[in-house]
């Protein structure tokens, strides 16, 4: 698939692939030293929802990455289902399921359409891949969440917000609550709750190249993602020496959402 120019400095399939291949987000920009959500385990939040008897059911990993989430999910017994639009990261996610013993079902899959999964879902779970599409996707992937799901699911959506934590912006065009709300309720969804939580990631991720990118890079790309890149460069440079867990949390909304009755 080919792009135009400021088509193809947005964030977009090709992009996650490129850097779970160990490429560079963007082309003419240098590789991150990380991948900035790989934090080796599951996101916090999604353990605070299993520990309280959040998630029941036939489990959904949505845009599932590198598989942390659902590998943890496994561990305790849930049977869990993992997309990617990422043929690399579902390949990578499935190895690391089978070093730690447990089963999981990956597979690549566009979030938009969702077709070929085998089975009704009790409960989705959503560490920010909804932030990643446009509106029009998200409008065609909450209406096709609402297709592959039993009636009452519950969906726990984390996505970029236009909060800051301690100064630190999201690196990305942010998503907001009425966007939320709009869209959710459009495709059948009930909001049981919509608020402010973290997400965290590797700051290994925020490294380097990543305060690197050129002005001839910046100046190709839509305003307001250059406008977010500058500025989380300029927060990471003053916050990344201070770091010594090696991790970064990201402003996000946190939603719990049940599917509407027919």
């Amino acid at each position: 698939m080919t792009h135009s120019a400021p088509e193809a400095l947005r964030h977009n399939r090709e992009s996650y692939e490129s850097l779970y291949r160990g490429g560079p987000a963007f082309p003419g920009a240098p590789a991150p030293k990380a991948i900035p959500w790989d934090i080796q385990q599951a996101q916090p939040r999604l353990m605070e929802l299993q520990a309280l008897g959040a998630i029941t059911g036939q489990v959904l990993d949505a845009g599932c990455g590198l598989g942390d989430n659902a590998i943890y999910l496994a561990r305790r017994g849930y049977q869990v289902t993992g997309f990617d639009s990422s043929p690399t990261a579902i390949e990578q996610a499935r190895a690391r399921a089978s070093a730690a013993g447990v089963e999981v079902h990956f597979e690549v899959a566009d979030a938009t359409e969702l077709t070929g999964l085998d089975r009704l879902f009790d409960t989705v779970v959503d560490s920010a891949l909804y932030h990643c599409l446009d509106s029009d996707e998200r409008h065609a992937y909450a209406a096709a969440l609402r297709r592959v799901t039993t009636p009452r699911a519950r969906w726990f959506l984390y996505c970029f917000s236009e909060d800051n934590v301690n100064g630190v912006t999201a690196p990305m065009e942010a998503v907001t609550p009425a966007g939320i709300r709009d869209t959710l309720g459009n495709a059948g969804w009930l909001i049981d709750f919509l608020g402010p939580a973290t997400f965290v990631c590797s700051a290994a991720g925020f490294s380097g190249s990543f305060g690197e990118l050129p002005d001839s890079l910046l100046d190709r790309m839509p305003p307001g993602l250059a406008q977010q890149m500058r500025h989380m460069a300029e927060r990471m440079a003053a916050i990344l020496p201070l770091i010594d867990d090696g991790r970064i949390h990201l402003p996000c909304n946190v939603v719990h959402a049940t599917r509407a009755q027919p």
